[in-house]
């Protein structure tokens, strides 16, 4: 228990220190990828891995790694995201990085011997809030990257990836460099709060993931046609508005016709977004979610043919742009059973879940052996400024995950 309360503070005292790393101050966290925020915060967590005695760089992605030298070359990383959704919480992504800076600590302080190296990663963007991409630091890690890429993914103020790193004062061109040797890898273990209510309404302390769901992102264009909002009659218009809210209506209906399967649209744009003009243009994000790939395949499908069909009627046109896809993936089977024998030795409750959200260890999965701990949130809650999840959660997630460290 002495142990656990030390850790905890310390993740306390990390947690609201970066919190104030935020473009939202009083309104949650919000913190882009390569801007002054995510900036700030890498150089707090570049300091503390240096205090701990760790060797530090920033790879080409914008990902912060502080090293362990261990007895072999191999290397077992713990990492999750520095980035935030906008207006999110000071819990996601963040705390795992943080609970990473613990085990290290603790490697170093508490004399416990790993027979391999190990590396703490704060990973960028992988929420893809600004510029609707994602995933970044983590594909990058495994060279799914391309220099056109950058060049593609723009945000709001149409600056893209590219131009925002060389701001940032990253080398875009180089991006190549992010790309890690996949043999040095041993293993890719990622600490994370549920996000969602199950952990907490059964009272447990840990979830060990089974599987993370698969997920497709599209951007959706509808054209219309501007005109005047009081002299164009009603069967005279191609509102682009009117077309875009009969698609996204029928979205939800269409997801449920598959259990546990999800479809969000949770950005809109209209053009030229104005009081007495009818839309000219409505582009709108799908997010679909799923373990079952089949699920995921179908849902977009049905949804596509709801546009042609839409579309067609209002005689408006329409475009769908693939920003993501990823396929589902289950977590390493001798990992998850290093940590189950960690929480069975130290009496913390945990079940076996799955993850509805996305999260680096679903690329990182594809490619090397991956596992994920799960610590609860309170009422569920993600994404916004009421996130929380208890320091002493956090401490016991830590400690599992250096319980498997030492038994790998």
């Amino acid at each position: 228990m002495i142990m656990i309360n030390e850790i905890a503070k310390n993740i306390e005292k990390h947690l609201k220190a970066l919190r104030e790393f935020t473009s939202t101050c009083g309104n949650g966290v919000t913190r882009f990828p390569f801007t002054k925020e995510a900036k700030m915060a890498v150089q707090y967590l570049e300091d503390e891995m240096k205090k701990i005695g760790l060797k530090t760089r920033i790879d080409e992605s914008g990902a912060i790694i502080g090293r362990l030298e261990g007895k072999e070359k191999r290397t077992i990383i713990i990492g999750s995201h520095y980035d935030s959704v906008k207006y999110g919480g000071e819990f996601d992504g963040i705390a795992g990085i943080v609970c990473g800076l613990e085990v290290a600590r603790l490697l170093k302080e508490k004399d416990f011997s790993s027979k391999y190296s190990v590396e703490i990663i704060g990973t960028n963007d992988e929420e893809g809030a600004r510029f609707k991409s994602g995933f970044f630091s983590s594909k990058a890690m495994l060279g799914q990257l391309k220099v056109s890429d950058l060049e593609a993914f723009k945000d709001s103020d149409n600056i893209s990836i590219y131009d925002a790193m060389k701001e940032y004062g990253l080398n875009p061109d180089r991006i190549y460099e992010a790309k890690r040797n996949l043999e040095d890898i041993k293993a890719f273990l990622e600490i994370h709060i549920e996000q969602g209510p199950v952990l907490e309404k059964h009272g447990k302390d840990i979830g060990i993931v089974d599987t993370i769901v698969g997920m497709k992102r599209y951007m959706v264009g509808i054209q219309g046609r501007a005109d005047h909002a009081g002299t164009t009659p009603m069967d005279m218009r191609i509102d682009a508005v009117e077309v875009a809210t009969k698609v996204i209506s029928n979205i939800g209906d269409i997801a449920r016709t598959y259990k546990n399967a999800v479809a969000t649209v949770g950005s809109i744009t209209v053009f030229p977004n104005e009081i007495n003009t009818i839309a000219q243009n409505v582009s709108f994000s799908i997010d679909i979610r799923s373990t079952k790939q089949e699920a995921v395949n179908f849902i977009y499908e049905k949804i596509k043919e709801r546009i042609e069909n839409i579309t067609s009627k209002y005689n408006s046109k329409y475009s769908i742009t693939s920003t993501l896809s990823i396929n589902p993936v289950d977590m390493n089977e001798g990992l998850k059973e290093k940590i189950e024998k960690s929480c069975i030795e130290r009496k913390f409750l945990y079940e076996h879940i799955n993850s509805g959200a996305g999260h680096d260890s679903l690329p990182m999965a594809e490619a090397v052996d991956t596992a994920m701990i799960f610590v609860p949130s309170k009422a569920g809650r993600s994404h916004c400024k009421e996130e929380f999840t208890s320091y002493e959660h956090l401490a016991k997630a830590a400690l599992v995950a250096l319980d498997a460290i030492v038994n790998i």
